[in-house]
């Protein structure tokens, strides 16, 4: 009997204390829980206010972006303007500095003919600090654009300190000739470089 009693009250306490850790760690889960659920909470409330902060900085950049676009952009229209008038006025002039060597050039098995020509404009003063490079570029793109002359969407431009780079296909030797010499007169430009490729 007395082992009995004993056997109970060991069974009984071990269910107490089993009872008890039940307890313990169900609350330490809840609260383990809880925390996890409060550092997600946080972290998404983080996280959208850097999203609406990230939205308002571009925003703001697409603004400004924009607004410099739209000066640029009447400025360089501006500038072409008067490049293909001066184009105009001093072509004949400028006919024969533009007359460059043709090449033809293996490509696969087809024979290309290779306009190159430098042209160096002396009256320009080299000053890097004060050359627009982006102004050069965006007039002369414009330029190309409106001239009744280039026919081509194919000619690259590359502009650096002044110096024009001109890569591309163009359909004639006028054209290139064209192309070199809206380059060559566009305000604060003092060098081409052209590389044609003629296409017939």
């Amino acid at each position: 009997m007395k082992k009995i009693i004993t056997t109970t009250l060991l069974v009984g306490t071990l269910m107490g204390t089993f009872g008890a850790t039940s307890l313990l760690a169900n609350s330490d889960t809840q609260t383990v829980e809880q925390k996890a659920q409060k550092l997600v909470a946080d972290a998404k409330v983080k996280a959208q206010a850097l999203i609406e902060k990230a939205k308002a900085d571009a925003a703001a950049l697409r603004a400004e972006a924009h607004k410099s676009m739209n000066d640029t952009s009447k400025e360089a229209k501006a500038l072409a303007a008067q490049t293909l008038q001066k184009v105009e006025q001093k072509k004949e002039e400028l006919a024969s500095k533009t007359t460059a060597t043709l090449q033809h050039v293996k490509e696969g098995t087809e024979d290309k003919l290779v306009y190159t020509k430098e042209l160096v404009n002396k009256s320009v003063v080299k000053t890097k600090s004060a050359v627009n490079d982006a102004l050069i570029l965006s007039s002369i793109k414009y330029a190309y654009l409106t001239s009744p002359d280039i026919h081509s969407t194919k000619i690259d431009v590359d502009v650096k300190d002044g110096v024009v780079r001109l890569f591309g296909k163009v359909s004639s030797e006028e054209e290139a000739q064209k192309a070199m010499l809206i380059a060559f007169l566009t305000k604060d430009v003092w060098a081409v470089e052209s590389f044609f490729v003629i296409e017939k």
